[in-house]
């Protein structure tokens, strides 16, 4: 009992040493409870600042902080010599001082983050915002994931502590636990792009950086990444990130109190208070250093990469990066030629580290064998009226006659980025998902030149490239969607029942199935689909091609012209604008070269019979618009009273377009 009430006593005085934080954590905690009850209305942009589970981003920013902070100020008296005496004279043991110690801050951040989060939700069940019933687990799972997100920042941070002797080696320290991770795995992405010529991502990599990354795990374990609702919230989702982050609390725990029993109070020469932190700050640096010489050096490459560069930059900048950190670490620029074993053992780091790049870069990059593939994606970038890259190459499955185009097509016409340098015909950039029959993935980037083009018609015209490639064809139902017209000058919200909207994206899907590459080669959309969500399930876009008959007949049963372009309004004046592009050593300098207005009626038509709508041209390199001509249309509204206008482009070849030939050479009077 008595032995209790010691334990008790140490905690109360611990707390008097940190009122400020007890003040500092109910003010900023406080002020967010405050805030939000100001708002009358949901700000846009602010949605993910007002959710009431764990993916509040205001909450998430204050756990931040008062886990660093807290980590780095609670056992501040270790940086005074006299003040450490005086702390391991008292009748407790070290194992006592540092579970004192963790409690308080645990509890100094619990407290009110339990009350305050709790009366958010309370101010946003009475607001309307919320419903009991959907959010009431999300706010408890919220608290736990902030108070494991707390414990492990405070950990980190105090880690960093116990292993430096003042607050600015802290700081450093700590910022290579945040950062160093995901700035390596980063780093050594670009160093497999360098060394394997057809690398374009890494399923294994992208598993690091979810689960090393301090900050990525923290997200993810929050999902503050998008917005969901309490009731949308999956926590099947985020479970192995919250599993992990448990462990790594635990973990951390065990070390650091470890750490604390062990650390020598006494002052020494050197900033670290164990001579191993020294090795590893070194050559965690000198691994970032190298990986970064490396990346950093490839601009000089121009557009490519170079093996060479990458060599010589490691040889010459190695010698700099250990003088830097001699001077660091021994605060005394007289050290920066000291070392000269380290020295040594950096170059041999930094070998072993190009050395396994290299042999990744020999035993990856080739295509396949067929007979081990249970399904492609295959993505041509030029397409930007798709879907993302990525997001097409993880929901396409290209399977039976459709992976056997897609893979004689790669096999015959695709080459590597080594390949290309050096060449002066166009190519095009092909982005490759090989799934094996054993689960594997494998991401890759090829090239193919400009004439290899009209064989991707075979691979286009399947059925599952298209809806792989185009979200908006493989909707089950319209039920909770409402579907937005726009031609690029008006945009209508449809007016139409669920049946109706049913019939009008059957009619629309079976055109999108007749439409041919050579077709999306030549022909810009007249305009487009927006299938907006009711129920914040994502909006997606389609466009309309000339040749949608069934889609247009439909429109026209609704009520629309969706024929009805740029050209058939009233235009008052085209104002052209011609740029021209300077090349530079590292980049290219746009500027406005001329300016000319057109006014003339005939000469106004004439020009706008072939402009199209600047955000149709998504697809700039297959339908070859003009890069350096731009059009500003003012036209008046359907009803003849407003002028407005929109930007739009022209096709690179002028036709028959005599106006639109003068433009070209910079002539002519309008």
């Amino acid at each position: 009992m008595k032995s209790i009430k010691m334990f008790l006593g140490l905690q109360k005085e611990d707390i008097k040493r940190k009122l400020w934080l007890v003040l500092l954590s109910w003010y900023i905690l406080g002020m967010i409870c405050f805030l939000f009850a100001t708002k009358t209305v949901i700000p846009a942009g602010e949605v993910r600042s007002l959710y009431v589970g764990p993916g509040n981003t205001s909450f998430f920013a204050a756990m931040v902080i008062f886990g660093i902070v807290m980590g780095i100020t609670g056992f501040s008296y270790l940086n005074s010599d006299e003040k450490a005496d005086l702390f391991f004279s008292l009748p407790f043991s070290r194992q006592q001082l540092y579970l004192a110690g963790v409690l308080n801050d645990l509890l100094l951040f619990l407290v009110p983050v339990l009350i305050c989060k709790l009366l958010f939700f309370r101010i946003s069940l009475s607001m309307g915002y919320s419903r009991y019933e959907d959010s009431a687990a999300a706010v408890w799972i919220g608290i736990m994931v902030l108070i494991l997100g707390f414990l492990f920042l405070q950990n980190l941070s105090m880690l960093a502590h116990f292993l430096t002797r003042n607050i600015g080696y802290t700081l450093g320290l700590l910022l290579l636990f945040l950062l160093g991770p995901d700035l390596g795995l980063h780093l050594a992405e670009k160093m497999m792009g360098i060394f394997i010529p057809s690398f374009y991502r890494s399923e294994t990599l992208e598993l690091l950086k979810d689960y090393v990354s301090p900050f990525s795990l923290l997200k993810n374990a929050a999902g503050i990444e998008g917005y969901v609702d309490g009731g949308q919230w999956i926590w099947r989702e985020h479970f192995s990130y919250i599993c992990v982050l448990a462990v790594l609390v635990l973990l951390l725990s065990c070390i650091n109190c470890v750490v604390f029993t062990r650390r020598p109070v006494e002052t020494k020469r050197g900033v670290f208070t164990f001579s191993f932190v020294e090795c590893f700050v070194r050559y965690g640096c000198v691994i970032l250093a190298v990986l970064w010489l490396a990346d950093a050096l490839q601009i000089f490459a121009f557009g490519g990469v170079s093996k060479g560069l990458a060599l010589g930059g490691v040889i010459f900048g190695i010698p700099i990066v250990h003088g830097l950190i001699n001077v660091v670490v021994s605060f005394d620029v007289r050290k920066f030629i000291s070392g000269k074993w380290h020295l040594l053992g950096e170059y041999i780091c930094a070998a072993v580290l190009l050395g396994i790049f290299f042999l990744a870069g020999k035993a990856g990059g080739n295509i396949p064998e067929k007979k081990d593939l249970d399904s492609m994606a295959v993505v041509l970038t030029a397409i930007d009226s798709g879907d993302r890259c990525d997001t097409a190459l993880s929901q396409m499955y290209l399977t039976g006659d459709e992976l056997s185009a897609a893979y004689e097509w790669v096999a015959k016409n695709c080459i590597k980025q080594q390949d290309v340098n050096g060449t002066e015909e166009e190519n095009y950039e092909v982005l490759v998902n090989y799934r094996f029959k054993k689960g594997k993935e494998m991401y890759c980037r090829y090239y193919v030149p400009w004439y290899a083009l009209d064989g991707f018609g075979d691979v286009f015209g399947g059925e599952e490239f298209k809806e792989g490639m185009f979200s908006c064809l493989t909707g089950d139902s319209l039920k909770y969607y409402e579907i937005q017209w726009s031609n690029g000058v008006e945009t209508y919200q449809l007016d139409l029942n669920e049946e109706e909207r049913e019939r009008l994206w059957e009619a629309y899907t079976g055109d999108f199935a007749a439409l041919t590459f050579s077709d999306m080669r030549q022909q810009v959309p007249v305009g487009c689909f927006t299938l907006c969500s009711t129920k914040n399930q994502g909006d997606s876009t389609g466009y309309i091609y000339p040749g949608f008959t069934q889609t247009q007949k439909l429109l026209g049963e609704y009520g629309l012209n969706g024929e009805k372009t740029i050209k058939d309004y009233r235009i008052t004046k085209i104002l052209a604008d011609k740029y021209m592009e300077t090349e530079g050593l590292l980049y290219h300098v746009r500027s406005l070269e001329w300016e000319k207005e057109i006014t003339g009626e005939e000469y106004v038509y004439e020009l706008a019979e072939d402009l199209h709508y600047e955000g149709f041209c998504v697809d700039t390199l297959l339908n070859q618009k003009n890069p350096y001509l731009e059009f500003t249309v003012y036209y008046r509204d359907s009803q003849g009273k407003t002028v407005n206008s929109i930007k739009c482009r022209a096709q690179a070849a002028p036709g028959e377009n005599e106006v639109l030939k003068e433009l070209m050479k910079g002539n002519g009077s309008f």
